[in-house]
């Protein structure tokens, strides 16, 4: 029997995680990472739960990745710091993920290079790579041979008839895997809402490049810093243009480096200048190219409008070019940095505006031509939140599909094949870890839920100082608190509270007082009784024991 399991991407925006399990052995494709929600205070990342992997980890034969987005490889390093597994991607995949390893100090067991026209055995199953053209180079669909069947995993696709680089997805494979007989097609349902053709990086070549000819101000161009195509099209036109291009932002400068190392991208010579040169330069021949098209924070698209890079801040008669769909969640933090450049007399153009940017994903009739030629027997939905994998179903209907053949899945199913039929559902132990980027660990949950208590009621912090032999009170209770409106600066309700708790540490038998848990215990639920009976917020609330 083989099963297929997903760890994440389903029923969600990124973590895109598959596992292919038989005979014993499992195949990861994809392991992918999340933006975290706006709730999740300090946390840099959202990783799938690896706990079924780790469990599992002498049964993980490879590790096979479709292509280089931080939702397809951004959980990697931590997968290979937890288990040992060979590593199959293409080379431009190969690159993007090295320095990520390295920053966490992982290392697969085996380094192997996807390449068109090869099949790899990994196991009990055998993986062709299938190129197709995205928004990053080294892009493939995986064609998966299995004993009860074939499977098709279309990774990250769009048909661009005019890419950058020349490089067309391999449609007549795609047709003669169709002829042998594909049991399911695991297909991307992110851009299932549009309809017709997702477009071609040649249009938004011809929307940006009136911008740089004709620039008089500085031009700044955010962007994803993957989106290597793009970038390539911006070097060309900067040439053509007599421009210089200046680079900000870690994830770009590094993407770039590994592009160029790779033969991936070229750059002519005389265009690439440092940030630093760019004050000394004629704001209208200076391009920056940043990254933090999501507005995040400390990003190198907030720095500038903030005023807070040595180099770079917006001036009367700038424009920014905001290259990139705004990720679902991230609307308030683009706007806030688009009312900030207006704020100091330049202008922001996005998608809303002018055609300067295409998804990399395929919209509704690329998803039909493809099924059209794979002619699976099961369709599968995946990539997505809800709403667009129920989207890819009902277009999977509009092109035949019984219900029976559509299979809806969200993250932690597990779907289980035999002789290239369903044999039933399962379950696979499934969840998310946050990761915290100054350390690069996972938080506990718990850690969590007190960060989102503190950000949104305060916290207050009662402070008991108890005699190590006595047991009893060596001075009043004093109380700290930090935003928590209903005692800061409330004489009378901070004093109630000290009373609570001195009343509180009497009554209590010399044992009870001795004992530091339990004396916290106590502090902390008398504090919380005569917050409620003031009908006041329940804060985060620390106790603090000291013994003398």
């Amino acid at each position: 029997m083989l099963k297929i399991g997903f760890l994440g991407g389903l029923g969600e925006f990124g973590k895109n995680t598959a596992v292919f399990d038989q005979d014993g052995a499992l195949l990861v494709v994809d392991c992918g990472a999340m933006f975290p929600e706006p709730d999740i205070p300090g946390i840099d990342l959202v990783i799938p739960d690896f706990s079924y992997l780790q469990e599992n980890a002498s049964r993980v034969v490879g590790v096979v990745l479709t292509h280089g987005h931080e939702d397809h490889i951004g959980a990697a390093p931590f997968l290979f710091k937890a288990i040992d597994a060979p590593l199959y991607a293409t080379k431009m995949t190969h690159g993007l993920l090295a320095r990520k390893l390295a920053e966490v100090g992982a290392e697969p067991k085996e380094r192997i290079v996807l390449e068109p026209g090869r099949t790899f055995s990994i196991g009990p199953f055998e993986v062709e790579p299938i190129p197709v053209t995205h928004s990053i180079p080294g892009a493939v669909s995986l064609a998966i041979r299995t004993r009860e069947g074939l499977f098709i995993h279309s990774g990250d696709f769009k048909f661009d008839q005019s890419p950058p680089d020349g490089l067309l997805t391999h449609y007549f494979r795609f047709m003669q895997l169709g002829q042998e007989g594909v049991t399911g097609l695991l297909i991307d349902s992110t851009n299932v809402e549009v309809e017709g053709v997702s477009g071609s990086e040649a249009v938004v070549a011809e929307r940006i490049e009136p911008y740089i000819a004709e620039q008089d101000g500085r031009l700044i161009i955010a962007l994803f810093s993957t989106n290597l195509m793009r970038i390539q099209t911006i070097y060309d036109m900067a040439h053509r243009h007599g421009r210089k291009v200046a680079l900000f932002g870690r994830s770009i400068v590094e993407n770039i480096k590994v592009a160029i190392d790779l033969g991936y991208l070229h750059v002519q010579s005389g265009v690439a200048v440092g940030l630093e040169e760019a004050p000394s330069l004629d704001p209208s021949e200076v391009i920056v190219l940043c990254a933090g098209s999501q507005g995040e924070p400390l990003s190198a698209m907030s720095r500038i409008a903030f005023d807070e890079s040595r180099y770079v801040s917006i001036c009367e008669g700038d424009t920014l070019l905001l290259s990139a769909r705004i990720i679902p969640g991230n609307e308030k933090r683009v706007a806030r940095i688009i009312n900030q450049v207006y704020r100091k007399g330049g202008r922001a153009v996005t998608v809303r505006d002018d055609r300067i940017h295409v998804s990399g994903h395929a919209a509704q009739e690329e998803l039909k031509l493809l099924a059209s030629w794979a002619r699976p027997r099961y369709y599968i939905p995946v990539h997505g939140e809800y709403r667009q994998l129920k989207g890819n179903a009902k277009l999977a209907q509009q092109m035949g599909y019984s219900a029976g053949n559509i299979l809806l899945c969200e993250t932690g199913d597990s779907l289980c094949f035999e002789q290239g039929e369903l044999k039933g559902r399962e379950e696979i132990p499934a969840g998310s870890l946050w990761i915290d980027g100054d350390s690069a660990d996972p938080v506990d949950k718990v850690v969590i839920r007190d960060r989102r208590h503190l950000s949104t009621d305060g916290v207050v912090v009662p402070i008991v100082v108890i005699g190590r032999q006595s047991g009893r009170l060596e001075s009043e209770p004093e109380i700290i608190s930090r935003g928590y409106p209903f005692l800061e600066g409330a004489q009378e309700q901070m004093e109630e509270v000290r009373r609570e708790i001195a009343a509180m540490v009497r009554e209590l038998s010399h044992d009870e007082a001795r004992d530091v848990n339990i004396l916290k215990t106590r502090v902390k639920s008398t504090v919380k009784k005569t917050l409620k009976r003031n009908e006041a917020p329940i804060p985060l609330i620390i106790p603090v024991v000291m013994e003398v």
